[in-house]
């Protein structure tokens, strides 16, 4: 056998193995716990947060954009117009 067809069956055999595991497939404590404790309101609440920041950080890059698109079309204020050479 080729070494990549070696690779390939032992891939293909790891795969089958875990898929007919299912106590190795099981989830952490938070996700099989109670949805109705403090832990899983603040991993939601964490969540939510992390969430908003990201949403921020893009909306922050959109506005940065748009104001370079404005600032490029805008035109050259009069003291910067005579040192532009023709």
């Amino acid at each position: 056998m080729k070494r990549s067809a070696c690779t390939r069956l032992l891939a293909t055999a790891c795969a089958l193995a875990l898929t007919h595991l299912p106590s190795t497939a099981a989830a952490c404590a938070v996700c099989m716990g109670d949805p109705n404790s403090k832990t899983a309101g603040a991993i939601n609440g964490a969540i939510f947060l992390l969430l908003g920041f990201i949403g921020g950080v893009l909306g922050l890059l959109v506005v940065f954009g748009l104001t370079l698109v404005k600032r490029a079309a805008a035109p050259l204020p009069p003291h910067a117009e005579f040192s532009q050479p023709d």
